[in-house]
């Protein structure tokens, strides 16, 4: 039985191809994988037979399929009945119509707005919305009017900085003087944005005199340089504080300005005194500062804590506590015990 096996997995019925052979087509022989043992049943055969070709099978179902495409092409269009039912071909016609009209009068009003106040619900809501068709001053006016009734600060800063946008200076002015609401929400913005100089301009015109030397004060003195400083604050006292409550404490601002220039230039290379703090101190802070470093200066020099005293008339209680205090720090205890 191992002979035959052997004999079996050892031989081939595949046929070579060859040149000589006349035969222009090759068959691959039937395969088969059985058992020589007749033991062996039969459902254990696996047996794999090469079929006959199928081209023609194939060209059948090809030659049958144009044939269904060819036919479906000649039918002729359905037509509308058939589309949408057993309607009423007038009542569809109807319909149609009325689509129409429809349709034209959306193309015919594409370009108005909306109402004021579906706009401004829109804007409050997070809805698209659209300020373009807003034209006229009586439309803006009622956008505005419109979003302060809803009460939204972010919808009222919208609508007022449409208006700053468009409209002319005079007439935007006459909208924000007779609604302060809306000028308060724009002035805020501005501030934060620091366009402090659009925000003085706009208080004066609208007769808000006293907010704008606060906004102009606030302007003049952002900036570190002492010298820069004094100037600014004269040119606001002049354009905006003349008549303003504080303009006395403007004027002594100025002048301890101008005092402590030249004594923090002076000192530049005294870098233990920390003179660089004189530029935002007080009064008191820099009697402390010349009482410390300056203390027997003469009246008539800029760095005299006597001078000092002097111009801004300080009372005797708060001189002798300042300069003790700093005579006592440096251990200038002769100073201390008075004449």
């Amino acid at each position: 039985m191992a002979e035959d096996d052997d004999s079996y997995w050892n031989s081939s019925s595949a046929k070579g191809f060859s040149w000589d052979d006349s035969s222009d087509s090759v068959v691959l022989p039937s395969a088969s994988i059985s058992s020589s043992s007749s033991n062996t049943p039969a459902t254990d055969l696996v047996t794999f037979e090469a079929g006959l070709s199928t081209s023609s099978q194939v060209a059948d179902r090809v030659r049958e399929a144009t044939k269904l495409i060819s036919a479906a092409a000649e039918l002729p269009e359905p037509s509308i009945s058939q589309l949408v039912g057993l309607k009423d071909v007038r009542k569809l016609e109807a319909e149609l119509l009325t689509v129409r009209k429809n349709f034209a009068k959306l193309q015919q009003d594409r370009f108005q707005p909306s109402s004021a106040t579906q706009t401004v619900q829109d804007m409050v809501l997070g809805r698209p919305f659209s300020l373009e068709g807003f034209r006229s001053l009586q439309d803006k006016e009622g956008l505005l009017d419109s979003a302060l009734e809803w009460g939204d600060g972010e919808v009222v800063l919208a609508v007022a900085i449409m208006l700053k946008n468009t409209l002319k200076r005079s007439k935007f002015l006459a909208i924000m003087s007779s609604r302060q609401e809306a000028a308060d929400q724009l002035i805020s913005h501005m501030v934060v944005r620091l366009e402090l100089r659009e925000v003085v301009d706009l208080l004066v015109s609208l007769d808000r005199s006293h907010e704008a030397g606060v906004v102009a004060y606030k302007q003049a003195v952002n900036t570190n340089s002492l010298e820069i400083r004094s100037r600014n604050l004269k040119q606001t006292l002049v354009n905006n504080l003349k008549s303003h409550l504080d303009a006395d404490l403007v004027v002594e601002q100025i002048n301890l300005s101008e005092r402590l220039a030249p004594v923090i230039n002076g000192e530049v290379g005294q870098v233990d005194r920390q003179a660089g703090s004189l530029v935002g101190a007080s009064v008191l802070k820099s009697l402390l500062y010349l009482s410390t470093h300056h203390y027997g200066a003469a009246e008539n020099l800029l760095h005299s804590p006597l001078a000092l005293r002097k111009m801004h008339r300080l009372t005797d209680k708060q001189f002798t506590w300042v300069s003790l205090r700093a005579r006592a720090v440096g251990e200038a205890w002769d100073d201390c015990l008075g004449p």
